[in-house]
């Protein structure tokens, strides 16, 4: 097999805030991490849901990156909250994302928002507002991780590893055929899960990209590369 491909989700920015300018934006540190993994990453920009086979066919892999909320609408619910931060039309891109990987059979890497949507995609639902889940700085870390033996998370995380939090939305309810590996060990919070019948799949909460001292930040990028 030659250079893996890694498509990699990209948000849109207004830069600077006011100015009318649109960007393309996602964070470098996922790119740089794939990049010393070995693999050639590329960043997919939001568009319509029918481009999604198209690049879908383009990449070997997916990662579905952090962001805004995902709207409530998707899972049945109404927004009860007072962030405004979403994009209905990064929400439906990814679905179909994920739809087309999932026909394609391309493994999937989703990280926070990434998370909270792949397990809204397949069914699940999200709690809106969780307490005591951002922490102050960008980097550093937050807590421990207790993780699940055996899992897919647990060969690139050891349980009672610290991890950053920088969420303030959560899984509440699993979608069908996917199974926690990791939770907060504070309040039980959904920190990975994977897929039960053994499809590529693997979510996680906290952002491995910026946990750039820590051992497993790397860990993380050569798993996806090279073995999920």
């Amino acid at each position: 097999m030659g250079t893996v491909i890694v498509g990699i989700t990209g948000n849109e920015k207004e830069i600077p805030a006011m100015s009318g300018l649109r960007f393309d934006a996602v964070s470098r540190h996922l790119s740089d991490g794939v990049k010393a993994a070995g693999g050639l990453p590329v960043i997919i920009p939001i568009g319509t849901a029918a481009l999604a086979k198209s690049y879908v066919s383009m990449i070997d892999k997916l990662i579905l990156s952090g962001g805004q909320n995902v709207d409530p609408s998707f899972y049945g619910e109404k927004r009860t909250g007072d962030s405004d931060d979403y994009s209905l039309a990064r929400d439906e891109f990814e679905f179909a994302l994920v739809k087309e990987a999932i026909r394609q059979e391309k493994p999937i890497f989703a990280v926070c928002r990434g998370m909270q949507l792949l397990n809204v995609a397949l069914g699940g639902t999200l709690n809106q507002t969780v307490a005591d889940h951002w922490q102050e700085e960008i980097f550093g870390t937050s807590h421990e991780v207790a993780i699940l033996p055996n899992s897919r998370v647990s060969h690139i995380v050891k349980s009672g590893s610290w991890i950053n939090s920088i969420h303030h939305q959560s899984v509440k309810d699993l979608a069908p055929g996917l199974i926690a590996t990791a939770h907060d060990p504070r309040d039980g919070t959904i920190e990975a899960y994977e897929s039960e019948a053994g499809f590529p799949i693997l979510g996680i909460q906290w952002h491995p990209e910026l946990l750039l001292e820590e051992s497993h930040r790397q860990s993380v990028f050569t798993y996806l590369v090279h073995t999920l």
